[in-house]
């Protein structure tokens, strides 16, 4: 297997000899369609192999010339490694050479050669002038510097040092990665009697292999692989670079079209909506400006969409600026991927780049921090991308499925990177589960400093309380963040001194209940009802109707009771009883006292020892049962041994 797995494609003006180029070169002819034999010129892409030597046996994509079929020649141009720049000794140089050679640059080609076709129908001189020429016209672009190879398919001339150059080439290019997430753009779809629905195209990134389940966007539809196909070949396993046919299986041939993506499940988001950095061409007579209708180009789709400049209202030629794009329908892309725009109406080509952020939340076009993420993005690391999108989620946190999709990254690899922003302190792991939660430090100072502030508000407002609820707390604050989440961002603040928590009631570290004059007063005449009656406590209304407490007071009546209940001075028995502590602790003596000396006691036995009532009594002895300190034994209570 060639390692390398590259896809060499042509580009040129229509009718400069592509397609008889390539026939040269592998002995294949593109050229699939009845029309295009009978007009002469390409209109679909067309594929084939060849060997240049032992070592490098290579795709080769004939795209279409025809300016009509532009969007053909996109979609080919997006997977190709390295480009033949076709021109025809007899013309030079046209207008669509030009935007190929464009298209070429705009989607980061960096090597390629210039075959110049068609040489047996000029003379030495003539053929001289074009070299020049072309040249000439291929200044500042990825080709300056490219070899320009004279040749005539017809007669063979040139082939072999066309070949010798492009295996030249090859040597120089460096061996494409296989450890990224598949995404493979489909730009051909057929059936095969007997086998079923087959899709076409250039394997962009990941391996795929024979039984993989994959999902296809923007239907987010799993399909699984039957078989595939190199050059020909039936083979298990296919790799990032090389031309493949895929035989799948849960799907029709009409649920499908060119520009559908498969990938690996959950890998992408479908949307609308990109940010990315474009380029404009220099050679334009025109200007970009806001909301202008355009066709977008990425992999092998096409969409009519619009484009939205941020901090600008328009583009000039040979600039290059932030936008949003906004299109009519779902697709999917990955971060970093190349994309060329071109005019709604004429189809004229504007520039391209790459994608920076996948499906963006709205934002304000001119907001100037947006520009700055962005080319902190762009120019970052994985590293800072991961930790801006972490950042970027602006009231909650940022799950592992949302940042696998957002980054396009392998799940080993974005663990790698989380657990290295983690030990250095940029991030925070709220949960821990299979899809963990993260948030940044910065905004997790935020959700500090909001919960700080409402503590100390409540503190405020209701001085007698212990605090506030974790879910009331919850409730207030902007995030929205699961019990979960939550409970864990309390446990930090508790470990950080910040604040305390006693029978679910938060608390700032500091804070202690504090009485006016007036409110000790009511404090303790409550205690004393109680402790005169201390076996037969009085009910809240009898205590309400003696104290003379109104609803006026019935709030911070409430909240004394519940100040007594938490400091242990009043327990509560059950939802209609409280009793003062003295009480449960004299009828625990008492209880035990006469257990010691007696084996059991029935219920009426303790209402006299206590002298009280059997509504009193069975409350306490429930309580003892609850606390293990006696159990029941028939209608009688022993010691729990």
């Amino acid at each position: 297997m060639n390692d390398k797995n590259l896809i060499i494609g042509t580009a040129g003006h229509i009718d400069h000899g592509k397609t008889t180029l390539i026939k040269a070169l592998t002995g294949a002819d593109t050229d699939r369609l009845q029309q295009e034999k009978e007009r002469g010129i390409s209109i679909e892409l067309g594929f084939t192999s060849f060997k240049l030597s032992n070592e490098n046996q290579v795709g080769i994509i004939d795209v279409p010339g025809h300016e009509k079929f532009i969007k053909n020649m996109l979609a080919g141009a997006a997977g190709v490694d390295l480009a033949i720049l076709v021109v025809a000794a007899d013309e030079g140089m046209m207008p669509q050479s030009k935007e190929h050679l464009a298209i070429l640059d705009l989607l980061g080609v960096k090597h390629g050669v210039v075959a110049l076709t068609k040489t047996d129908k000029v003379d030495a001189d003539w053929q001289e002038l074009v070299l020049d020429d072309t040249r000439e016209k291929l200044a500042g672009s990825f080709l300056e510097e490219a070899k320009i190879i004279p040749v005539s398919a017809v007669e063979k001339n040139g082939i072999d040092a066309l070949k010798a150059e492009l295996n030249r080439i090859i040597k120089n290019i460096s061996t494409k990665k296989t450890d990224n997430n598949t995404y493979f753009p489909i730009d051909r779809v057929f059936t095969l009697k007997g086998f079923g629905t087959i899709v076409t195209g250039t394997l962009f990134r990941g391996v795929i292999e024979v039984e993989d389940e994959l999902e296809l966007y923007p239907q987010s539809k799993k399909i699984r692989v039957r078989s595939l196909q190199v050059h020909n070949d039936q083979v298990q396993k296919v790799y990032p670079g090389q031309r493949v046919g895929i035989n799948i299986s849960g799907i029709d041939k009409d649920e499908l079209q060119r520009g559908d993506v498969l990938a690996e499940v959950n890998s992408l988001f479908k949307t609308k909506y990109f940010e990315a950095n474009l380029k404009m061409l220099k050679d334009l007579n025109f200007v970009l400006k806001n909301g202008d209708q355009i066709r977008f180009h990425i992999g092998a789709k096409e969409i009519i969409g619009r484009v939205y400049i941020y901090d600008q209202k328009q583009l000039f030629p040979e600039e290059e600026a932030y936008v949003l794009f906004s299109l009519e329908e779902e697709i999917a892309a990955f971060l970093g991927e190349k994309f060329v725009i071109r005019r709604y109406s004429p189809m004229d080509l504007i520039g391209g780049g790459r994608v920076i952020i996948v499906d963006p939340p709205p934002r304000k076009r001119n907001d100037k921090q947006i520009t700055k993420m962005l080319k902190k993005i762009e120019a970052g690391d994985w590293e800072k991308k991961i930790e801006i999108f972490i950042n970027s989620k602006k009231y909650e946190s940022a799950s592992k499925e949302y940042l696998l999709k957002k980054s396009s990254l392998k799940e080993t690899e974005l663990k790698k990177i989380l657990s290295k922003l983690e030990a250095v302190g940029k991030i925070i792991c709220l949960k821990e589960a299979n899809n963990s939660l993260w948030i940044h430090v910065d905004k997790f100072a935020e959700v500090e400093e909001q919960i700080l502030e409402f503590i100390a508000s409540y503190h405020q407002k209701n001085h007698l309380e212990p605090g506030i609820s974790k879910e009331e707390l919850r409730s207030k604050i902007k995030f929205n963040f699961d019990n979960q989440e939550f409970n864990k961002i309390i446990k930090i603040l508790i470990s950080k001194k910040l604040i305390k928590e006693k029978e679910n009631a938060l608390a700032l570290l500091d804070f202690e209940i504090s009485f006016n004059k007036s409110e000790k007063e009511l404090k303790d005449r409550i205690i004393k009802e109680f402790k005169m009656n201390l076996y037969t406590p009085p009910s809240s209304a009898e205590i309400k109707d003696k104290l003379d407490i109104d609803q006026q007071k019935e709030e911070k009546y409430n909240s004394i009771i519940n100040y007594l209940i938490l400091n242990d001075v009043i327990i509560r028995l059950n939802n209609e009883i409280l009793i003062h502590s003295q009480a449960v602790e004299g009828a625990e003596k008492l209880l035990k006292e006469y257990l010691e000396e007696n084996s059991a006691i029935e219920l009426g036995e303790f209402r006299d020892l206590i002298e009280s009532s059997r509504k009193y009594a069975l409350a306490l002895l429930k309580k003892f049962e609850k606390e293990r300190m006696i159990k029941k034994n028939g209608d009688k209570r022993v010691l729990f041994n």
